[in-house]
């Protein structure tokens, strides 16, 4: 799990802590993780892709499905393995190191492992603070609720509905979304 419950309650300010509200609460979190996860087309934690199956496009940059490129394991083009000491690793791509060979056009003749994403410790705020919106949100609809909310002011009281609209807690994730693959 990306955020845990302690931080979920600090947070939520909902400190109710019996077995039931806990494992609750645990699912709210995975279940907006999840949400993340599918709005930004990869996952964020650590973790090893073996042989993704790629199309070449004759550019001199690799995109794959994932962020936070942290290693290159193995590479074939065509069936010719590439040794992964050739490439630079970017964000969301590799090339090559003399930034002139290309990845030949093709149809699924591109064979990759890699390592990507983030540690626990290391994830972007902005990904779980959506999380923990999202959580939230689903927490206070519990048994029913819409979600209400309200704020005092010195001059008048505002309430606030929420609707499971996620789109508000994931826009701020756009920046790291992959969009089209």
């Amino acid at each position: 799990m990306i955020v845990q419950v302690d931080t979920f309650n600090t947070y939520s300010s909902n400190y109710e802590d019996s077995s039931e509200a806990t494992a609750l609460k645990e699912i709210f979190l995975l279940s907006s993780e999840q949400i993340v996860t599918d709005y930004l087309g990869f996952r964020p934690l650590l973790q090893s892709y073996t042989d993704e199956v790629l199309s070449g496009g004759g550019m001199r940059r690799l995109y794959v499905p994932a962020r936070k490129i942290v290693s290159v394991e193995s590479l074939s083009i065509d069936h010719l393995l590439v040794s992964p000491s050739l490439l630079v690793l970017q964000d969301d791509h590799v090339r090559f190191k003399d930034n002139k060979r290309l990845f030949p056009h093709g149809e699924d003749n591109i064979l990759i492992s890699f390592t990507a994403g983030w540690s626990v410790e290391a994830i972007p705020d902005v990904i779980t603070l959506s999380i923990l919106r999202i959580a939230t949100l689903m927490l206070s609809e519990t048994g029913g609720n819409i979600g209400l909310t309200g704020k005092s002011f010195a001059d008048n009281s505002r309430t606030f509905i929420n609707y499971s609209n996620y789109r508000k807690y994931l826009q701020p994730l756009d920046a790291l979304r992959i969009t089209a693959f």
